[in-house]
């Protein structure tokens, strides 16, 4: 049968509004096709679209047996049942969409063939937007870009152009067929059926007076059927299936002659009979079709009981590998407690064999103080016999003379040492000769020099064994030998893992004695000079992080040291790029009116600009140093870590580049992969140090807080290298880092445990030079055992 059926009320669809969705009676596989409409249709109207398909007919027939009333109650009883069914099946479909919130009318047609139907529909209803399937979810992939069922091909060529169509598959648009409207409208001849979900339907119309339904896919047909042809092959009936009407096809096999009465009744009888099995047959076939649906759900209940069951097992399952992780992670915790109190215990224990080795280093020191009252003592006799020689041998005059005061020098040295043991004295620096100054710089040869400035000439030299670099102060800088020795007093008792170290002085040269640092300055190592490589930008923030924690160190002083010419030449690199400050504290050594008279020597004669670049603008008016103006210059200092730049205007450039958003341009590409945010905030805290207004500048302690994560994030993403020793930190005999670093006769340095065993074993040789020994005493050198502990701070 082909039509449509009629509507259940007069209802009238606003066609620009509503989305019509053809749906099948397979609900899974449709439910991928809602969830597309219902995402890209939200707020509009839903219709689903049914196309009935009515089963094969069919006919009987008998020679003069009317079987009319068995055939009107068989044709309604299935289409009762087939109605039913694809009620229930869109009913389904309006479940899922009241789930989701949105009410949906239905509409169907019965049509033998699907795709007509579909048409059909968009034909009398006038349909403007629809929505169907493009293809078998199996077909489906994301290279699909055409519509591969036939259905859906024959809907897209044949469906009134006025209607625009989507094709979806497995919950993707595949193909779109654009509508037009031309401003006409269909008029809808044949009445659709629109069904509520409260509304009971109408009964399909009656099979014709020769026809019966044959199920061909529904629940229980082929039980049905069977039983209806089994009933009836006793009265000769065939079977004919067809999708038209056809007529009963009488079995003229045989030629039959005529019938008495009595036959015809005896007939008649069986014939009634035979009905009454029929319809009883019929009855039992729908009771036997409720048992099914009743035994279908109580096998749907266990179901549900046995996946609530497997659900319990598992979270069962789950909860108790929870708690075997969790006992798992008990007996960690629990082993790592154990590990941590037996960590503490080897800590206790460390701690008093360190505390048994300082009592026994106590002892030790006192015995080199009675030895030490022994050799001065001794060397007083040394005195008197260089008296004695000066008189008997006046060819030698010089000699013993020279000879004489470095005797009287080496007295003083032990007296002031014996005294320093004895009463704690704070100057724990050495003093050296002018003589001896003169073989540490080979008479002082320019091939020796390392640099010149306004607070004098650096030159490298070897001290007793010892790389060391010697500042010559300027000789404008001549003061009492008092007020030098009160300055080098001061500057004695400032160390600093990042500030050079002073070893000693030459009071009679008016000289200073610093520790060598290797890696020369931070304006050679950052410009590249003499093809140096560039510097990685964690070291770089390490850099500025050093020189912030060192000049806090300065300014928090008692008495503050300002110091007041800070510029790239003056921080130094050792071997490990650790930075080091160097010309700190010259205004203690170098009288104020010289240096405030020289105020403008402060800029480099060779290029007075380009020094003035570091310099406090308030200063250059006032004269007057603080602690802000190393803040500005250290803020300078900052730009060119961040640029690379040597630029005299480079304060103008990176404020005119962060105001056009283009300060990424200004950075230095050479030091590696910037991280841009921290490098931004870092050139803006750089700007607020170089405020003209020192009332405005940060305070250094709240630059080292912004630093410090800096640093930890570039150690943490930078490349690790093991640290080098230096050279004169290893003793000579063990070849280990000295702990306790003491002076021998010999002028070596070694460590104390090593150079005493030495001793003992009955040696009272040198054991680098071979040489006798003048004498068995040692010196502890507490400059080297300073450096070797601000060098241990930073592995």
């Amino acid at each position: 049968m082909e039509g449509v059926d009629g509507l259940e009320s007069d209802k009238v669809f606003d066609l620009e509004e509503t989305i019509f969705v053809a749906v099948g009676k397979n609900v899974e596989n449709n439910k991928r096709l809602l969830s597309w409409v219902l995402q890209s249709f939200a707020g509009k109207k839903i219709c689903l679209l049914y196309v009935h398909r009515p089963a094969n007919v069919v006919s009987f027939t008998h020679r003069k047996l009317s079987v009319n009333k068995l055939k009107e109650d068989a044709a309604k009883a299935f289409r009762e049942f087939e109605t039913k069914k694809m009620h229930d099946v869109l009913d389904q479909y309006r479940l899922i969409l009241d789930q989701e919130g949105v009410e949906a009318d239905k509409v169907w047609i019965e049509m033998d063939d699907i795709a007509k139907g579909i048409v059909e529909v968009i034909a009398q209803c006038n349909i403007r937007w629809l929505v169907m399937g493009a293809a078998a979810d199996k077909y489906y992939s994301k290279k699909l870009g055409e519509i591969k069922s036939k259905k859906a091909i024959f809907v897209c060529q044949q469906a009134p152009t006025s209607c625009h169509i989507w094709f979806v598959c497995r919950g993707s648009l595949i193909y779109t067929r654009e509508g037009r409207d031309y401003g006409s409208e269909t008029d809808i001849s044949l009445p659709m059926l629109l069904l509520s979900s409260d509304s009971d339907t109408e009964q399909l119309r009656l099979l014709g007076s020769e026809s019966l339904i044959q199920l061909d896919r529904s629940l229980g047909a082929e039980e049905v059927a069977g039983d209806l042809e089994g009933i009836l092959g006793r009265f000769d009936y065939y079977p004919v299936h067809s999708c038209q009407p056809t007529n009963i096809i009488l079995n003229t096999s045989k030629l039959i002659p005529l019938l008495t009465d009595e036959e015809e009744k005896t007939r008649t009888q069986t014939t009634e009979e035979t009905c009454s099995r029929l319809e009883q047959a019929i009855i039992d076939a729908k009771d036997s079709k409720k048992k099914v649906l009743v035994e279908a759900v109580k096998r749907w209940k266990e179901e549900d009981s046995v996946m609530e069951a497997k659900c319990k097992a598992k979270a069962l399952e789950n909860l108790c590998i929870k708690e075997i992780s969790q006992r798992k992670e008990m007996e960690e915790a629990l082993n790592r407690r154990k590990q941590e109190v037996e960590k503490k215990k080897n800590q206790r224990d460390e701690f008093l064999k360190e505390l048994q080795m300082v009592q026994e280093h106590k002892f030790a020191l006192e015995s080199q103080i009675a030895e030490s009252q022994n050799t001065v003592e001794e060397l007083e006799q040394k005195i008197i016999s260089a008296v004695q020689l000066l008189i008997s041998f006046k060819e030698r005059r010089d000699a013993a003379r020279l000879e004489f005061e470095n005797a009287i020098q080496e007295v003083r040295r032990l007296d002031r040492s014996a005294k320093a043991a004895a009463a704690g004295s704070k100057s724990e620096i050495l003093e050296f000769s002018f003589m001896e100054i003169n073989e540490a710089t080979h008479y002082f040869d320019p091939s020796r020099k390392i640099s010149e400035g306004k607070f004098g000439s650096v030159y490298k030299g070897l001290l007793r064994h010892l790389l060391v670099a010697i500042k010559m102060l300027p000789s404008y800088s001549s003061q009492s030998l008092l007020d030098f020795q009160n300055g080098v007093e001061i500057l004695s008792r400032v160390r600093h893992p990042n500030l050079v170290m002073l070893v000693g002085t030459c009071p009679e040269s008016r000289s200073l004695v610093y520790e060598y640092v290797q890696n020369r300055s931070l304006e050679d190592n950052l410009f590249c000079k003499d093809k140096m490589p560039p510097l990685p930008w964690q070291t770089r923030i390490c850099i500025a992080v050093q020189m912030c924690s060192s000049l806090i160190f300065l300014h928090s002083n008692k008495p503050c040291i300002i110091h007041g010419n800070l510029k790239p030449s003056k921080v130094l690199l050792d071997v490990n790029f650790v930075s080091k400050l160097t010309d700190f504290g010259m205004f203690y050594l170098i009288p104020q009116s010289e240096s405030s008279s020289n105020s403008t020597g402060i800029c480099n004669k060779s290029n007075p600009s380009f020094t003035s670049l570091y310099i406090d603008p308030e200063y250059l008016e006032t004269g007057m140093l603080m602690p802000e103006s190393d803040v500005y210059s250290f803020g300078i200092i900052l730009l060119q870590l961040l640029t690379g730049s040597s630029s005299l205007d480079i304060l103008k450039e990176v404020k005119c580049a962060i105001e056009k958003d283009n300060f990424k341009a200004l950075m230095d590409c050479s030091g590696g992969n910037w991280p841009f945010d921290e490098a931004e905030q870092l050139a803006n805290l750089a700007l607020r140090c170089c405020e003209k207004n020192r009332h405005d500048r940060p305070d250094l302690e709240l630059i080292l807080r912004v630093l410090e994560p800096m640093k930890t994030s570039g150690i943490d993403s930078g490349p690790k290298e093991p640290s080098r020793i230096p050279s004169h930190f290893v003793c000579p005999i063990l070849q280990e880092v000295m702990g306790d670093p003491q002076i021998a006769a010999d002028g070596f340095t070694y460590e104390a445990e090593a150079i005493r065993g030495w001793l003992k074993s009955g040696h009272n040789t040198s054991p680098m030079t071979n040489l006798k020994l003048e004498h068995c005493n040692l010196l502890p050198n507490h400059a080297l055992h300073r450096a070797i502990l601000g060098w241990r701070h930073y592995l």
